[in-house]
């Protein structure tokens, strides 16, 4: 058919295994709450896996963000986070009493601009957000050592970037805290859910007793410090047990998907229309292939996107509106002078050639090669 919707939207597949596996784990488990043997477990091979000393599963990916947060700033601080991303994340800031301070990324990356950062940081910074958008790099080295030096805390905005690796090491883990999403749409999938991982052991045990509506493990007893119940059912954790187990295995399927789009697109041929995103020197996770716009004009790949949804191709770009985040409007007010110019052009140009040449396409469990050939056919008609 070539009059199907291609949707960056999905539902995730649960294989029967997985099924069979819950329906077990709610016989067996001695209780379905957050705090049972079943959480710990999944907490466990979370550690295990992305070789970390404590793991922390909770609610969701903004949970998780919230949670680590209150942790490690105070109301009035303020925390820095990219331009270009989603307005959850700025949420959590707020949620905390933060302030938002928006930075630029580098050239043709979501790695944080240094300079960006030394314009718009302040005596009043105490972390800095970073976010590998659709699963591309969103820090490196001289990010870390630039922040360690001021003190900042690293926070790892992951929810796209879980499986993502660097140098053989996942991202969320680079910086102080990694905080991951395992909402529908994610990798792993537990419907909602999220979690928190450091290796710092204190700061852990801090984020874990926030999260369990302020435990504390000193007193073994509640009422000695606020916390919220962002606690991770059983439920949840069973199927997170499950799909860690083959969370490479899909990883695999997708990169595969990737090269179907390249061929189908034709990216980086000589003369071609479209380029890759990113660099080499990482391994993605497929959560969404990323291309970019040759000599792209203001504003034209937002354009391309929303004639792409009129087409039958929802993306991402079109799904969000993407664009700066100081144009979402409960974040207006925190883009003002003299910090800020008022041309985003200006404040964040890297960011702007970004956001005028990207495109994001589908890679999840429900895209299959003819849906790839169908959506790469409408989008070369665009260009």
């Amino acid at each position: 058919m070539t009059d199907r919707f291609i949707d960056c939207i999905f539902k995730a597949q649960r294989t029967p295994h997985e099924i069979a596996t819950l329906l077990k784990d709610i016989e067996q488990s001695e209780r379905l709450s957050g705090d049972c043997d079943l959480v710990s477990a999944y907490e466990a091979a979370l550690a295990r896996h992305f070789g970390v000393a404590c793991a922390i599963a909770v609610s969701s990916g903004t949970a998780a963000l919230h949670a680590s947060l209150a942790e490690t700033i105070t109301p009035g601080d303020e925390v820095l986070l990219p331009v270009i991303g989603v307005p959850m994340t700025a949420a959590a800031i707020l949620q905390a009493g933060g302030v938002p301070v928006f930075y630029d990324c580098q050239p043709g990356s979501f790695v944080p601009d240094l300079a960006s950062l030394v314009r718009y940081a302040s005596a009043r910074t105490r972390a800095l957000i970073t976010v590998p958008m659709w699963g591309y790099p969103g820090i490196n080295d001289a990010v870390i050592d630039y922040a360690g030096r001021r003190g900042w805390t690293v926070i790892e905005d992951t929810a796209q970037a879980l499986g993502s690796k660097r140098g053989g090491r996942f991202e969320g883990t680079f910086g102080d805290i990694g905080c991951f999403s395992t909402h529908e749409f994610k990798l792993m999938s537990t419907g909602e859910g999220g979690f928190v991982l450091t290796d710092n052991v204190r700061l852990g045990q801090r984020i874990r007793e926030f999260t369990r509506i302020g435990f504390s493990m000193e007193a073994m007893s509640f009422g000695h410090r606020i916390g919220l119940n962002y606690k991770l059912p059983a439920l949840q954790a069973s199927m997170g047990l499950s799909q860690l187990a083959s969370l490479d295995a899909r990883i695999a399927v997708r990169r595969h998907k990737t090269g179907q789009w390249r061929l189908a697109l034709g990216v980086g041929e000589a003369g071609a229309a479209l380029a890759e995103f990113g660099g080499g020197y990482f391994e993605h996770n497929g959560y969404s292939y990323a291309i970019r716009l040759r000599d792209a004009a203001p504003g034209q790949a937002r354009d391309i996107s929303r004639q792409l949804f009129e087409r039958g191709v929802n993306t991402d770009i079109h799904r969000y509106k993407q664009s700066y985040l100081v144009n979402f409007p409960m974040l207006h007010r925190y883009y003002t002078a003299p910090r800020y110019s008022g041309d985003c052009r200006r404040d964040f140009p890297n960011a702007s050639a970004i956001i005028d040449a990207l495109l994001v396409l589908p890679l999840h469990d429900q895209i299959d090669s003819d849906d790839i050939d169908i959506a790469a056919a409408r989008l070369r008609s665009l260009l």
